[in-house]
This record gives C-alpha cells, sequence and structure tokens, in this order.
C-alpha cells in the first residue's frame, strides 16, 4: 500500500514576504551591533590627555640651616618651589586640582645624592603658580670640615627634583586624571659658616632656577 506524502508549496507571495522578514531582522540587528561598538570608543574619546604645560615654579629666595655634628647634618627647604601651571589652557580643566608629593632628591656639589622626607598633599588652582605642599628635609647629609664663605664651599645644594602627582578634573567630561611631574630645580646657593673637628652650623641661602 502507496504512502501519499503531502508536500506544502509556497506561493510565490508567501516566499517574497519571508525575505523581506528576514531582510528586515537583519537591518535591525546591525545598528544595535554597532551602537555596542560605538559607545566605549565614545567614552574613551572623552578622556582628557596630562597636559604638558605644567613647570617647575619658584616663590621665593632658598634658605636652609644646617647643624652639624660628627660631620653629618640635615637641611630643610620649605617655601621656595611652587608648580607653576600659568600658561596652560584653562578650558580644559576645572580650576581646582590635587598635588600629592611623592619623592624629593637633593644633589650636592660633591655629587652626592639624598632622599628627603617631609612629602605632603595639597590643592592648587589651575592656572596659577601655587606652592608645592609639604617641606622638604634631607638627613644625614655629609660636611666636610672647613670655612664656608660665599661662592667658597667645601659643599653646598645644587639641584632639588620632586616628583608629584596632579589629580586634574577634565572639562566638559568632568573625568579625573591623575598626571605625574617631575620637576627640577637648579640652586644658586652658597653658605656661610664653619665646620670644625665635625662640628659647626653652616646658613644656606640663595636662588632657584626651574631647570629646562
Amino acid at each position: 500500500m502507496n504512502t501519499v506524502q503531502s508536500v506544502e508549496i509556497s506561493s510565490p507571495d508567501q516566499a517574497s514576504t519571508t525575505r523581506r522578514s528576514l531582510i528586515t531582522a537583519g537591518a535591525w540587528a546591525v545598528p544595535v551591533v554597532a551602537a555596542a561598538v560605538a559607545t566605549p570608543m565614545a567614552a574613551a574619546s572623552q578622556q582628557p590627555a596630562c597636559p604638558t604645560c605644567i613647570k617647575a615654579g619658584v616663590l621665593g629666595p632658598v634658605t636652609s640651616q644646617a647643624i652639624v655634628l660628627g660631620n653629618k647634618g640635615s637641611l630643610l627647604f620649605a617655601g621656595a618651589f611652587g608648580l607653576d601651571s600659568r600658561t596652560c589652557n584653562l578650558n580644559l580643566f576645572q580650576p581646582l586640582y590635587t598635588s600629592l608629593v611623592t619623592s624629593a632628591t637633593l644633589t650636592m656639589s660633591n655629587g652626592a645624592t639624598y632622599t628627603g622626607s617631609g612629602l605632603g598633599t595639597g590643592t592648587g588652582t589651575f592656572g596659577q603658580l601655587g606652592a608645592l605642599p609639604g617641606s622638604f628635609l634631607f638627613t644625614n647629609v655629609s660636611f666636610p670640615n672647613g670655612t664656608y664663605l660665599a661662592n667658597s664651599n667645601p659643599v653646598r645644594p645644587t639641584k632639588i627634583t620632586i616628583t608629584v602627582n596632579v589629580v586634574l578634573i577634565g572639562l566638559p567630561s568632568l573625568i579625573s586624571i591623575t598626571c605625574p611631574q617631575t620637576l627640577t630645580w637648579n640652586l644658586n646657593t652658597f653658605g656661610i659658616g664653619t665646620v670644625i673637628f665635625g662640628a659647626g652650623t653652616i646658613n644656606y641661602s640663595g636662588s632657584a632656577t626651574p631647570a629646562p
């Protein structure tokens, strides 16, 4: 006994309708994928870049006193060193920024270097010359015996390098970015005093110049 199978034949109109449905569905799917890819790209394009206009600034004269015992003493520097953003574009970031000093290094005329302490966190105004937070204390500095006179010192400070993280808020994105900065000052300082048998007092004074 033969079994007759029924075969459903679609009309040309039905086939055309099916094709149109598939094409329409595909057309809606493509923009969804494109939007998913474009969204993170758009967000990334709003991420502000760290400015290159921030420089070392000078707020005043450089002074420090060393009390020497056993040919060792400490040098404290405060109030002379600043962060200068006066040449920056003021439309790129909010006025208030935060600065965190992470390291300080002192170089003496004999080539010896010392790591500082007394680092701090502070705030400043973008577009102005502001003070760096903290006081920079360098301990266990070596001072040879001798007479310290203007322009004639057995040893004197010649350079200070400070690293600071500057936290800025970008415009118009309001995204916070951290910009590490390395700032260096050349010191033109000389001491007055004497160190005899490893003990004495030296008073340094002079000026600082931002290194290029």
